[in-house]
């Protein structure tokens, strides 16, 4: 049985090896999270998680990408790029309108972030309606902040209040302590940022919106940002960006 898992492995390897790019060597300054569990974390003074396990991925594909990573919080992630500091970002973002006129992205997504109802681990909400009436927090700038924005905008009769928060840690030791009711963010690392707070929280299923996530690129950089969506698509067809979701989410939710 052994032998014939590890000739498996060995074609694998062979079949991606066949499919590799022969390209120059690049170094890869990328700019993501460090405190986003388990998206992008430090561990043991370690850059780890999912949206970091992406791009280590794709160096299977195009064996010349050698990147460098760098973790930084939220709000300095945009400068890093503008600046030169990074080549890419990788760090849940989405397309927006004021972002597509200063970025470029890849030409497909690595993930599709959900932007969930989460409350404390007493409450029983089973709709939005619901929360007529109550705060709801949001981190500044982020994903779901524009969604929830969005969303209330097309429900004019709803009177939900919206209270912006620089970081997570605060925005859910509020949720735990009814300052405010519910936030919308992303479900797993909310929970868990939770949990090393001590807070009991949950996800319900109701779900405002399903965003394609991408990585980002100076608009000056197309050939890098070329060079990225080349060894992405070829790990969505192989299967493999659809297994590390599976690894981590025990879903896909790379479709």
């Amino acid at each position: 049985m052994k032998k014939i898992l590890s000739i498996l492995f060995t074609i694998n390897l062979i079949s991606i090896n066949l499919y590799a790019l022969d390209l120059p060597n690049i170094d890869i300054q990328v700019g993501t999270g460090n405190s986003y569990r388990p998206f992008a974390y430090m561990n043991d003074e370690t850059l780890q998680g999912y949206d970091v396990d992406v791009l280590r991925l794709l160096t299977l594909y195009d064996k010349g990408l050698n990147f460098h990573f760098h973790g930084v919080p939220w709000n300095a992630i945009f400068v890093g790029l503008e600046s030169g500091k990074f080549n890419i970002l990788a760090f849940q973002i989405t397309k927006t309108p004021e972002r597509e006129k200063k970025y470029i992205f890849s030409d497909y997504p690595y993930f599709n972030d959900v932007s969930a109802v989460i409350t404390r681990k007493n409450q029983h909400i089973k709709s939005f309606n619901e929360l007529n009436g109550q705060v709801i927090g949001v981190s500044l700038g982020s994903n779901y902040a524009l969604n929830l924005e969005k969303y209330l905008k097309n429900h004019p009769e709803l009177s939900i209040r919206i209270k912006y928060y620089k970081n997570p840690p605060a925005l859910i030791a509020d949720l735990g302590n009814n300052r405010i009711q519910a936030i919308i963010g992303e479900p797993i690392s909310s929970v868990n940022i939770a949990k090393a707070q001590g807070i009991e929280l949950q996800a319900t299923d109701i779900i405002i919106d399903k965003t394609p996530v991408f990585f980002v690129f100076h608009k000056d950089n197309m050939e890098l940002k070329t060079r990225i969506s080349q060894a992405l698509k070829k790990a969505i067809d192989d299967g493999k960006l659809s297994d590390l979701s599976k690894k981590y989410f025990q879903k896909d939710l790379t479709k």
